[in-house]
């Protein structure tokens, strides 16, 4: 803090200097008053810059296990029970204002009509309201903000239409530049970033590939040391067109141990107009997608973003806090759809056709205001999570809410079209238009199914670990006979789908929620009974059982959100928020289903013979083997 004011005090002197230069000059050329202009200007800026630091200090607790993968293991954190909460009082006004203020912003007619991030103008707007950078540090113009705030600024920015653009942009290239360039990289580039003069692309997938051991795009260290070659082609490069630098994803080192291969990736910034550098704009998407190609390109060693060979670490770190960023998107949607069937339904209501009042219309709405309290819950624990506690270990926590809150959008959209009826069929109609918007995080850089089954390997890597010893026992029974019989007795319960309920959850939220609590701990204990049983009977080949892999992500899904409801509304209860009672309601229902959920699930990954996942296996073989649909038409007949 004194080294702030002191800056702040010299930056003013200079200040004074300055202008007192300025106007004691009565016969100055006329560049010469630009220049002076231009750097008053600069220097006016910078003081501003100083005048709105504030000193933020947020210790973090030390880091904890990971929560939703202890929960194969029937571990369960009350820690995470407490939900997260901003520490001051003032900082939740302030962030609240500068939200809205961010919103009305994008809402004025000269905001609101821009297609492309390419308009400078703009940028330079959402810099003036610090809206760029959202966690870079002050002095940089940033915000400094922590996860939580940087969420509810993402909801804001979501109620552009140019939503993808900004978050990407955000999350992906400020960041990387935020979290891992050296200091004379963040002058030279993330500065002129901030301020909204230069714009960043990220460019990290590439055609057909899928798998980073795959990738094309190579960096060979040049003869004489001092750059880089960099070779390749990047596709879907969001901001690809605007863009004045890309951040390219490059494999620079190859270790082949015996048939296994691992790459080593690094980041480069690579300056737009360098030779060999060229784009193409893909025209069959709204979202300003581009295909890079970087051709013997040169870039000076000074570039590499962080530690070299260190991609990959970096790449989880980004990619973790960029799921996360699916939350308020979605988040933003939805909300947006709710208030549009809320309009809708409202005008078409008569006094002989209270549509608002029946129980059809009711229990559809509540259904969705559930999932949309769900969708808020989990996004906001987890971005705590990464604020509370050092380095937390968070990558499957970000990937539900991608999952979910997609879905959850997804679903909304869908729900709408439903109750909207036939205008929803015009392609200008609201419906229309947002649920197209919704297909698109299905898919955001990787598709819910192949979300799940990372959650799931995820999870039970960590388990396996944990329980490996009692594994083997249970894979190897006839030489385990004593304790083979010691756990079919512990286990009796639950085989019949009576598991003892003793995690005490209810000690740590309010008693009026005792009943959900115990649904929530009927959840954990049926995912560590079926993790058990699916290790023992499929060892490392688990990996390989996506059907019973996808329902376990699912029930870990349920489980994590209703945890997240479960708190939340814990905490408005006891704080006394207004609507808190209609929170404890709608934690309380999504616990109801998310307990009836896991159960299905479960029973029907323990179903023997005969069972669904059998039937589909031997209908898709069936499919590959005939090259499409094979049942003979229904009007066909050989007699």
């Amino acid at each position: 803090m004194i080294k702030v004011r002191a800056t702040k005090q010299l930056l003013s002197r200079n200040l004074l200097k300055k202008c007192g230069q300025c106007l004691s000059s009565t016969a100055v050329e006329p560049a010469r008053d630009a220049e002076h202009d231009k750097e008053y200007q600069k220097q006016l800026k910078a003081f501003e810059t100083l005048r709105h630091v504030t000193r933020k200090t947020r210790e973090k607790k030390p880091q904890r296990p990971p929560f939703v993968k202890n929960l194969l293991l029937g571990v369960f954190d009350t820690e995470v029970l407490t939900y997260p909460q901003l520490d001051r009082m003032d900082e939740v006004r302030d962030l609240e204002n500068d939200a809205v203020q961010l919103r009305k912003l994008l809402g004025r007619p000269h905001m609101k009509t821009v297609r492309a991030m390419s308009d400078k103008h703009f940028r330079q707007n959402l810099s003036d309201h610090r809206a760029i950078g959202l966690q870079a540090p002050q002095l940089m113009d940033g915000r400094e903000t922590n996860m939580m705030e940087s969420m509810r600024f993402l909801e804001s920015l979501s109620d552009h239409g140019l939503r993808d653009s900004l978050i990407y942009n955000e999350q992906l290239s400020v960041q990387s530049l935020v979290k891992f360039a050296n200091d004379d990289l963040k002058k030279k580039y993330l500065h002129p970033m901030i301020t909204g003069e230069k714009l960043g692309s990220f460019c990290l997938l590439e055609q057909r590939v899928g798998d980073i051991n795959s990738f094309e795009t190579r960096a060979e260290a040049a003869a004489d040391q001092k750059n880089w070659v960099l070779n390749g082609s990047k596709s879907w490069v969001v901001n690809g067109l605007s863009a004045d630098y890309y951040i390219v994803v490059a494999v620079t080192d190859v270790i082949q141990r015996d048939t296994v291969k691992q790459v080593r990736l690094s980041l480069f910034l690579v300056d737009k107009h360098s030779p060999g550098v060229a784009w193409e704009k893909l025209e069959s998407s709204d979202t300003e997608l581009t295909t890079v190609t970087l051709e013997n390109v040169l870039v000076p060693a000074e570039n590499v973003i962080g530690e070299l060979h260190e991609g990959e670490s970096m790449l989880k770190s980004l990619i973790t806090e960029f799921r996360l960023s699916c939350g308020p998107i979605s988040i933003a949607l939805t909300k947006r759809m709710l208030g549009k069937l809320h309009d809708a339904i409202v005008e078409q209501v008569t006094d002989a056709n209270p549509l608002h009042e029946t129980e059809a219309v009711r229990s559809r709405i509540g259904e969705l205001t559930i999932n949309l309290y769900g969708m808020e819950s989990v996004t906001y624990l987890t971005a705590g999570l990464m604020d509370w506690y050092e380095n937390q270990d968070c990558l499957v926590e970000s990937a539900i809410v991608k999952a979910f809150c997609s879905q959850g959008a997804f679903d909304a959209s869908n729900a709408c079209i439903e109750l909207m009826g036939l205008p929803a069929v015009s392609k200008d109609h609201w419906c229309h238009a947002i649920h197209d918007e919704t297909i698109k995080y299905l898919t955001l850089h990787e598709t819910n199914d192949a979300q799940k089954l990372t959650i799931a390997i995820e999870c039970f890597a960590h388990a396996g670990k944990a329980l490996q010893e009692k594994i083997k026992r249970l894979r190897n029974p006839y030489f385990n006979l004593g304790y083979m019989v010691a756990h079919s007795w512990r286990n009796r319960r639950n085989e019949n789908d009576d598991p003892k309920l003793d995690l005490g959850l209810v000690q740590y939220i309010h008693p009026s929620l005792d009943g959900p609590s115990k649904f929530l701990e009927y959840c954990v204990k049926r995912i560590e009974f079926a993790t058990e049983v699916l290790l023992s009977q499929h060892g490392l080949d688990i990996v390989n059982q996506h059907l019973r892999l996808r329902r376990i992500a699912d029930c870990l899904i349920d489980v994590y959100v209703a945890t997240a409801c479960l708190g939340r509304a814990s905490r408005a209860y006891c704080i006394g928020l207004q609507h808190a009672d209609v929170e404890m309601t709608m934690a309380s229902a999504f616990c109801v289903m998310a307990k009836d959920r896991v159960s299905q699930r479960i029973t029907e990954i323990f179903r023997g013979r005969g069972s669904i996942d059998e039937n589909y296996n031997v209908i898709g073989k069936t499919f590959f083997t005939y090259k499409g649909y094979f049942a003979a038409h229904p009007l066909t007949r050989n007699f």
